[in-house]
């Protein structure tokens, strides 16, 4: 309870700090509680600020958000250990000329680094389709590309692992 209290206390000095719902920002609070837990001895955890999550432990299974569905339906899941999963709409961005040029409608990414995921979540969504899977390829990242026109792409770190389930 002291480590949860402390957690959100930190959020919240987080939240007056940046004044901002900004993708990276959410995930720089995730890795400060991720931070918090980690030097109090939690070993298992979920931490989730909206679509960004961060697994400490035991393998869980994470759900991705349809992006097409106005509730929290999910059209994939994902196992992962001691991972950070974060997801990108792109009703969640200002419409700028860079995302209105943009074929996609969102990406998750999968890494250790959930401030690193939304840095490249909010540069990938602003790329065509076949732009942003060479960038992602160089990243190292593994991903989840749904486009405009509802197709599901994803890295070939995740074919091979079969770790996508739909």
């Amino acid at each position: 309870v002291v480590t949860l209290s402390r957690a959100k206390a930190r959020v919240h000095e987080i939240e007056h700090e940046y004044i901002s719902d900004e993708p990276v920002a959410v995930g720089y609070a995730a890795q400060e509680i991720k931070r918090i837990f980690t030097q109090d001895g939690v070993s298992e955890a979920t931490i989730k600020l909206g679509d960004t999550i961060i697994n400490i432990g035991t393998k869980r299974r994470i759900g991705v958000r349809n992006p097409f569905s106005n509730d929290e339906e999910n059209f994939a899941f994902l196992d992962v250990n001691e991972k950070s999963v974060v997801t990108l709409s792109r009703n969640e961005l200002k419409n700028t000329l860079f995302s209105r040029r943009s074929n996609l409608e969102s990406v998750t990414l999968i890494g250790s680094d959930a401030v690193q995921l939304c840095k490249m979540c909010c540069t990938v969504i602003g790329y065509m389709l076949n732009e942003a899977l060479a960038l992602l390829k160089r990243s190292g990242f593994e991903a989840i590309i749904v486009t405009k026109d509802e197709q599901v792409f994803t890295t070939s770190g995740l074919s091979r692992e079969r770790q996508l389930a739909a």
